[in-house]
C-alpha cells in the first residue's frame, strides 16, 4: 500500500538507455522521484516510512540521482543491488525500510538501526513482510503494536502463495482507508503490476511493462487508468 495525504498519484515509465534499464514506478503527482517500482529484469524495490535512526555515512559519496530509481536503471539482481546501494550515501534510510526483490525469489528489505545499516533477510518464512516500524526494534521509537503487520502475518501463515488473488486478500485486509492512495502487487516473473485505487479491491487494472515500454516513457495519473477495465501497456 501507499498510504499518505494525497489527492492522487502518477504510473510513470521510463525508457531504457544505452546502458540502463527500462522501468515502471509509481509517484505522487508533482513529485519527481517514485515510491516504488520494478525495472526490465523484474527487480523490484518500495518502502515504508519507519521512525529516525541517525546514520553516519563518513566519505560515502552521495548517490548519481535519486538512488532507488538509479538502482533500477543498473542493477538487475537483488545481489546487484545491495553492491551498488551500499557505495553511497542512503540518508533515506534514516526514515524508511525499503524491500528490494528480483524474480529469482531472492528478497530483502534494508533498513537501519544503532547508528548502521542492516540488511534483513529473508529465513525461515517462504515470505519477506514489512509495515511501519523498525524490524531491529519493534519497539524503537515508542512504536505502538502494528496491528496491520499482525494480521498480514496470520493470513501469510494460512496461506502464502504468490498469486495475486492472495495477496488481493491481504492487501484488502490491511488497507488504512482514506490514507490508502494506491495498491500495488507486482509479478516480477511476469513483469507486470497489478494495481488497485483508493482501496478499492473490487476493481484492478494490469500494467504490463513490456507493453509500456514498447509505448515508450509516458506519466499519467493512476485514477486515468480506472476511466476502463482491463490489461493496458500505457
Amino acid at each position: 500500500h501507499e498510504d499518505w495525504h494525497a489527492p492522487d498519484a502518477d504510473v510513470v515509465v521510463v525508457a531504457p538507455g544505452k546502458n540502463t534499464y527500462g522501468y515502471v514506478g509509481f509517484a505522487f503527482a508533482g513529485e519527481p522521484f517514485i515510491q516504488g517500482g520494478m525495472n526490465a529484469r523484474g527487480l523490484f524495490f518500495d518502502g515504508t516510512a519507519t521512525p529516525f535512526v541517525p546514520l553516519d555515512f563518513g566519505n560515502r559519496p552521495a548517490p548519481p540521482g535519486f538512488l532507488w530509481q538509479t538502482m533500477l536503471a543498473r542493477c538487475a539482481t537483488v545481489g546487484e543491488a545491495l553492491a551498488f546501494i551500499q557505495r553511497y550515501r542512503m540518508p533515506d534510510l534514516q526514515r524508511v525500510h525499503v524491500a528490494i526483490a528480483d524474480p529469482s525469489g531472492a528478497s530483502v528489505v534494508v533498513g537501519a538501526y544503532e547508528g548502521r545499516v542492516v540488511v534483513h533477510q529473508r529465513r525461515e518464512h517462504g515470505y519477506q513482510l514489512l509495515t511501519n516500524f523498525n524490524l531491529s526494534d519493534p519497539s524503537y521509537g515508542n512504536e505502538p503494536v502494528c496491528g496491520r503487520y499482525q494480521k498480514a502475518t496470520a493470513m501469510l501463515q494460512t496461506d502464502s502463495s504468490a498469486t495475486v488473488a492472495n495477496v488481493r486478500r491481504i492487501l484488502s485486509q490491511t488497507h488504512q482507508g482514506e490514507l490508502t492512495v494506491y495498491s500495488t502487487v507486482y509479478d516480477l516473473t511476469a513483469r507486470e503490476v497489478t494495481l488497485y485505487h483508493r482501496a478499492n479491491f473490487t476493481r484492478s487494472v494490469t500494467l504490463s511493462l513490456r507493453e509500456a515500454l514498447r509505448h515508450g516513457p509516458t506519466r499519467r495519473s493512476i485514477a486515468s487508468f480506472f476511466e476502463k477495465k482491463g490489461r493496458v501497456g500505457n
